[in-house]
């Protein structure tokens, strides 16, 4: 079954969401030599899959997807991100460090520097 995600445009607005792709786009096409069809294509197809590894990015907030279990659920708010470790903030305040991969059991949620146009940093 497909995950549900929100359009990246309806959550950062569909100039701030061509920038992010953009700028993924970009990277692969730099760091991993693609040619820019296949960059575009793999960047598109993994923001639709709402692959963590692509959308990860301070400012977010993670909820947990349906169905899913987790010994703290809630939202988990992006902090800071260093390569494939993030810090996060749960609901109740406390930061922790995990891998980006422990996102695969939620689902972007909101992006609040969209909100006031100013990315946080």
């Amino acid at each position: 079954m497909q995950p549900s995600v929100l359009p990246l445009d309806r959550l950062i607005g569909p100039v701030h969401a061509a920038q992010f792709i953009n700028s993924l786009v970009g990277d692969l096409i730099t760091q991993d030599l693609l040619a820019e069809s296949v960059a575009y294509r793999l960047v598109c197809e993994g923001v639709l899959a709402g692959d963590p590894f692509l959308l990860a990015d301070p400012g977010q907030a993670w909820a947990l997807r349906p169905g899913t279990t987790d010994p703290a659920p809630g939202l988990l708010l992006v902090i800071r991100r260093d390569t494939d470790q993030l810090t996060v903030e749960d609901g109740h305040g406390q930061r922790h460090r995990i891998p980006v991969c422990a996102l695969k059991t939620y689902e972007l949620d909101q992006w609040f520097w969209a909100r006031d146009g100013e990315p946080t940093s």
